[in-house]
């Protein structure tokens, strides 16, 4: 990476970049889900990147290679003090320290917040992603046929 590498909050100006971004890694890998965004609007985007921004239990960083979005991490509230962490890097990034930063960020974020636990679900057949978030404390709460649900106290 020549150029430099810049890890920030989102903001509804991001809208049709992020868009752009899922929709470039969606076909890039097995682990991303992303059939449920492919309709949206970037108006809509635009709204929930807003209330993001508002939310004290919810964030989105994204990844920044030069103009290009490369990865986010987000944030999502499953309680008063849990959220959901969810994740993805572009593939040409993977094994690049960018999954490292965001997710370092991401629970910079949450220290700070009202949330108290982090937890997330990933493939077994990802030891990329295991191996990352347990670099970073998370630890195995149980198991379903093929995922994994992690967790970690902030």
């Amino acid at each position: 990476m020549s150029e430099q590498l810049v890890i920030r909050e989102a903001v509804p100006k991001d809208a049709q970049q992020l868009l752009n971004f899922l929709n470039r890694v969606s076909q890039e890998s097995d682990f991303i889900e992303h059939d449920s965004t492919r309709h949206v609007t970037k108006a809509d985007e635009e709204l929930s990147l807003d209330a993001i921004y508002n939310s004290a239990h919810d964030e989105l960083i994204i990844a920044k290679l030069g103009p290009d979005i490369i990865g986010f991490s987000r944030l999502e509230k499953l309680s008063v003090t849990e959220s959901e962490y969810g994740i993805v890097v572009e593939k040409a990034f993977w094994n690049q320290g960018v999954g490292s930063y965001l997710t370092e960020d991401i629970l910079a974020y949450a220290k700070e917040s009202p949330i108290k636990k982090v937890s997330l679900e990933v493939y077994k057949n990802n030891p990329a992603a295991i191996h990352l978030y347990q670099k970073h404390g998370f630890t195995t709460r149980s198991e379903r046929k093929n995922t994994i649900i992690m967790e970690k106290m902030v």
